[in-house]
């Protein structure tokens, strides 16, 4: 199986390096503007004229460069990338319309949003020499990088990027041969789920992960920049220095927490091999409640975790389960079964009719282990008891079925794994 792998490197281009690449970020942001505004203006004329709007032909780079000849002072190449993205960008708006999904249409680009683009390799034309530590990019030269990881494979494509710290990055797509075939029997103590809950972030009858408060502890510092920010005169060179100092503020809790996420999927991946969590609508989560903002967005990305996490366990073979977002994981007894529809987002504990006293997290995770062992299960996947004998399913929960007790509990009496020692 063929899969693409990115590293991400810093470069240190020089002065004229550095003009060129701003350049290329610059006409690349042009030019999805003119093309996206030339589409904004074609549907407004036609849009009561379907056959003419569909039949329309749009201009091409080559006619852009023409009109403005800047543009060949660039890579070719990456002015193709961002043709394609801006189309890819409005296939992908069309479809959510059908399939009823909220897609944002295409957006004209600011000099203050990511300045990055992508170009590809064409005969050669992109090459690393490693020992010199160098890459050589498009128009722009051979650039020095620093990093000491092999890369053996051949390269797709790059995406040039710049920071708001002025720091020049590529990210290297190289394609990888992967001969793993996925796990189609997994010991059942190989198996874990985790409820995300947002003062312990991940939690389990065995452990509760604190979350890593990255935003939090440098809140009172960034409000103190802002306002340095704002007490200097626009334009001014005081104004760019306190703009740094705010911008690397920023850029050291994103790399705490990707970092940090970076560690934690891989302890999790090479301990599992299944992990099982519930699919959390975020964005939901934040409009009934602001003050979640902090901890899933700000503090630690829950899409980024899971996005981690989903292909370091693909390229092992092993499995992610995600959960159905309304499985009543939290209200439902792990016991009996018995859903108690009155239960408060509030209310930590409660106690069900049959007796059972439960932590509203701790019992979810429960929960979700007994429903991802059914999925599993459903996928044709085989699990194995500690004695050797395969465990059974008895169908699936989500349409309110009893939680089978011999499912419900999981890994009882094991110490806390080395992800969270």
């Amino acid at each position: 199986m063929k899969t693409n792998k990115g590293i991400k490197v810093r470069i240190y281009p020089n002065k004229r390096q550095q003009e060129l690449l701003n350049k290329t970020f610059g006409c690349c942001r042009f030019l999805h503007n003119k093309m996206l505004e030339e589409r904004n203006k074609v549907y407004e004329e036609l849009k009561d004229e379907k056959v003419q709007l569909y039949a329309h032909k749009y201009r091409t780079e080559k006619q852009y460069k023409q009109d403005f000849p800047f543009l060949s002072e660039v890579d070719s190449k990456a002015l193709q990338s961002e043709t394609r993205k801006l189309l890819q960008a409005f296939q992908n708006f069309f479809r959510g319309i059908r399939e009823g999904k909220k897609v944002g249409h295409p957006k004209f680009r600011s000099k203050k949003q990511k300045q990055a683009y992508t170009t590809y390799n064409i005969n050669n034309n992109i090459r690393i020499e490693q020992k010199a530590k160098r890459i050589k990019l498009p128009k722009v030269g051979w650039i020095k990088y620093r990093d000491d990881r092999k890369i053996d494979h051949p390269i797709k494509h790059v995406t040039v990027s710049k920071t708001r710290t002025n720091k020049y990055f590529v990210a290297i797509i190289i394609e990888v041969e992967m001969d793993v075939e996925p796990l189609t029997a997994i010991p059942l103590q190989k198996i874990e789920a985790f409820d995300m809950s947002a003062p312990h972030l991940l939690v389990n009858e065995i452990v509760e992960l604190t979350n890593p408060r990255f935003y939090r502890n440098q809140e009172r510092k960034l409000k103190r920049l802002h306002e340095l920010v704002s007490r200097k005169q626009q334009g001014s060179k005081n104004r760019e220095k306190a703009r740094l100092r705010l911008a690397k503020g920023y850029e050291k809790i994103q790399n705490q927490k990707m970092d940090w996420t970076h560690k934690l999927t891989h302890s999790l991946s090479t301990q599992f091999d299944a992990i099982i969590l519930e699919d959390l609508n975020i964005q939901g989560m934040q409009q009934f409640n602001s003050g979640l903002s902090k901890s899933v967005t700000l503090d630690f990305s829950w899409y980024q975790f899971i996005s981690y996490l989903r292909y370091k366990l693909e390229w092992q073979g092993k499995h992610l389960v995600l959960v159905d977002r309304f499985f009543p994981s939290s209200k439902r007894c792990s016991v009996c079964g018995q859903i108690n529809n009155d239960l408060q987002l509030s209310e930590r504990t409660w106690t069900c009719p049959c007796g059972a006293t439960h932590h509203r997290d701790v019992n979810a995770s429960t929960n979700l282990k007994t429903e991802g062992l059914h999925i599993l299960h459903d996928q044709g996947i085989t699990i194995i008891n500690d004695n050797s004998t395969t465990v059974g399913t008895t169908g699936s929960h989500a349409s309110g079925d009893r939680v089978s007790p011999a499912l419900a509990g999981s890994g009882q009496g094991r110490r806390n794994p080395p992800a969270f020692r």
